[in-house]
């Protein structure tokens, strides 16, 4: 299948203004439409600076000294750029566009008309197709069980094999969420997968979209356990004789009850109530889960012993349950399910505070892989959060330690912490109560749950060059390739307030080092940036040939092959929509757990 990615950018040509919107961020999720006059916040907290994307003479890149192309350009335009006077900034206080010489004007408009637009990259996201494939797939063998049935005018399918789907459903759910499942798909799709041409890599990125199988699983059991009721019920009417005995009575109890909770389990995981109800999403899922596990293997016990009671000749208890397929498939489910708690450890840390705002937490216990995050938590039934983890960095020889400086103002190169040490770190930032707690009052050891999990970060690795996107706090997992793998091709773009006085000297110039001609934003300066605008502007110069003086590795002055963003749910469904829909690949999390 093609990709729609696999094509050259040809320069964009001039489009007409939409009319001007108030605010950055979208309001209608469903679409996430972009406006292409979202740079008037930055405008508006500065005045003085051109619109229409003129440069301001008094820039520090003015007379088109910051970018030049890697070819077209003649020897006087050369000689014209190395003469104009450069002052850079540390942490630019102007229009970002501006300051990185990037282009203001109007973005092309986007890829066919609005419902085209919903179906190709919201309604027809890849995590819905393959949540669609994981259901359907047990739609269509409903189907063959009611053609068969009519065929053979007989009932094919009994309740016992409907118990059998269900636990399937469940297992399948469970498997994809095991993180040593989830690590080897990220291995194969998201790390060896490098090797393959571009348009196969833009497809093997979406890997992290994993979690459709594990929606499509559950709700596909919640189904086939409603079909199991009524097949159950059914069953027991037309074979009972007498009055209702207390074991088939318990099985009625636990049937139903295990329904209700799995329909409340639902409605909390719907994607708009668990971002309005989030804590409360997380304690049905992890104590209604419980408790319908719980219930299931009363379930099956109770069945087993039914059957065991009526058959002739007569069977054993033990007879009936080891040839019964759900009661093996729920004995693995409740493995998965007690796997990561088995793996709960109090771990020594290291608190570094940044500044009131954020706090460093180091780690000794074991070393990690970039793109990883780890599960944190000071109660662990109350709560687990998880974290974008960032490997020490390597030691610097004695030749780095006394040459190297900053890439911007010449200041000797501050780097972080524990370089050469065996570990990571994480970085908490404020972002509500309980991170506030963390910072407030760091602890000296807190638990972790199960191993480190690979995410969308990992996919950045596939790219070269690869443009990653943070905004606040969501640079830190962006870090992990930064240190991990210095030589990687990254061009960067934070958007963050108080950066330096927030995150400190060492975090800058490790991006600095990374990309010299990193965008880094001072939102607190320049108002919130249009990401999608300065993404796509990056990625088009590229494309066009066109790159920064201070990229100075061949490897770094190639055309840039996709965008990666870490960063909240809304600004990450903003910048990949409105990039996607210009035909830039871009990776962003699903927040779907």
């Amino acid at each position: 299948m093609a990709s729609p990615y696999n094509q050259e950018l040809k320069p964009a040509e001039p489009t007409p203004a939409h009319p001007a919107q108030s605010g950055v961020f979208v309001e209608e999720v469903d679409d996430c439409e972009s406006e292409d006059e979202s740079d008037d916040s930055i405008r508006q907290s500065n005045p003085d600076l051109e619109s229409g994307g003129t440069t301001v003479a008094n820039t520090p890149y003015a007379a088109g000294s910051h970018a030049s192309s890697s070819t077209g350009l003649s020897d006087s335009k050369k000689h014209n750029e190395k003469s104009a006077v450069r002052v850079r900034q540390l942490v630019p206080d102007i229009d970002p566009l501006v300051y990185h010489g990037l282009d203001a004007s109007p973005l092309p408009p986007k890829k066919g008309n609005r419902l085209y637009r919903y179906l190709r990259w919201n309604f027809g996201s890849v995590y819905r197709r393959i949540f669609c494939l994981a259901f359907l797939g047990n739609a269509a063998a409903v189907l063959w069980f009611i053609i068969r049935s009519g065929i053979e005018n007989r009932p094919i399918l009994n309740y016992q094999q409907a118990a059998t789907a269900v636990t399937a459903n469940l297992l399948m759910a469970l498997v994809v969420r095991n993180e040593h499942v989830v690590n080897a798909m990220f291995w194969v799709f998201g790390t060896w997968a490098k090797v393959l041409p571009l348009w196969a890599r833009t497809l093997s990125a979406k890997i992290y979209s994993y979690g459709g199988l594990h929606s499509g699983g559950a709700v596909a059991a919640t189904f086939w356990y409603v079909i199991y009721l009524v097949l159950l019920t059914i069953d027991f009417r037309s074979h009972q004789e007498g009055p209702l005995d207390a074991i088939r009575g318990y099985i009625y109890l636990f049937s139903y009850s295990i329904i209700a909770m799995l329909v409340v389990m639902l409605i909390f995981a719907h994607p708009r109530v668990r971002v309005l109800m989030h804590n409360s999403f997380e304690n049905t899922h992890r104590f209604m889960g419980w408790t319908v596990i719980g219930l299931f293997w009363a379930q099956i016990m109770l069945e087993t012993a039914d059957s065991s009671n009526r058959s002739s000749p007569h069977h054993s208890f033990g007879h009936f349950l080891v040839r019964n397929a759900a009661w093996w498939m729920l004995l693995f489910t409740t493995l998965l399910i007690a796997y990561p708690w088995s793996r709960m450890r109090l771990r020594n840390v290291e608190a570094e505070v940044l500044s009131p705002h954020c706090v460093k937490l180091n780690f000794e216990y074991r070393d990690v892989y970039f793109g990883q995050a780890v599960r944190l938590t000071d109660a662990p039934l109350k709560e687990t959060h998880a974290f974008g983890v960032i490997p020490h960095p390597l030691a610097p020889t004695a030749a780095e330690l006394a040459d190297e400086k900053s890439a911007i103002d010449g200041q000797p190169l501050q780097r972080l912490s524990h370089g050469g040490d065996k570990g990571f770190s994480v970085i908490v930032s404020h972002a509500g109560d309980w991170t506030r707690k963390i910072i407030d009052r760091p602890p000296k050891q807190i638990y972790t749950r199960g191993t480190p999990q690979f995410g969308v970060m990992r996919c950045a690795g596939l790219f070269s060059p690869v443009i990653v996107i943070g905004t606040g706090s969501g640079i830190a997992p962006c870090l992990s390739l930064f240190t991990q793998r210095p030589d990687h091709p990254v061009r960067i773009i934070w958007s963050t307030p108080n950066p330096l006085q927030t995150f400190g000297r060492s975090l800058l110039d490790l991006i600095y080092k990374t990309d010299p001609a990193a965008v880094v934003i001072d939102t607190r300066k320049t108002g919130r940036p249009d990401l999608v605008k300065v993404a796509y502007r990056m990625w088009e110069q590229s494309r066009n040939g066109i790159f920064p003086e201070e990229l100075v590795r061949p490897e770094t002055r190639k055309p840039c092959e996709a965008v990666v963003i870490i960063s909240n749910q809304k600004v990450t469904e903003k910048v990949v929509y409105g990039l996607e829909s210009r035909g830039v690949p871009a990776y962003g999390a699903l927040f779907d757990s």
